[in-house]
């Protein structure tokens, strides 16, 4: 069960400084079923990047705003994560099964 401390750890990850979005509850659980924080980050921000996905770019009166880049961002985030989780999975002994012959 993630602890109060890893949810703090884990806004810091995925850039929800607060409640606003993601309460702590929801954090716990996404942390509890996710196999690792870089799991459950890398899907944070692929959901992120859904919800940016209708944002786009608006410049009127000499300002602009580039809302449009938020997805690409996002999806940058979600990928860095996903790539954690590769380098965590290539790096762990995991488990070797060998058939057994016998003569």
């Amino acid at each position: 069960m993630a602890t109060a401390d890893d949810v703090a750890a884990f806004r810091l990850l995925i850039a929800e400084p607060d409640e606003t979005t993601y309460t702590d509850a929801e954090l716990g659980g996404i942390l509890d079923s996710a196999p690792s924080a870089n799991s459950a980050a890398a899907a944070i921000w692929t959901q992120k990047a859904a919800a940016a996905a209708e944002l786009v770019n608006v410049s009127e009166s000499g300002s602009s705003r580039s809302l449009g880049d938020l997805q690409t961002k996002a999806l940058n985030m979600a990928k860095v994560f996903r790539d954690a989780v590769e380098a965590d999975q290539a790096t762990s002994p995991g488990v070797r099964i060998r058939r057994i012959t016998r003569r």
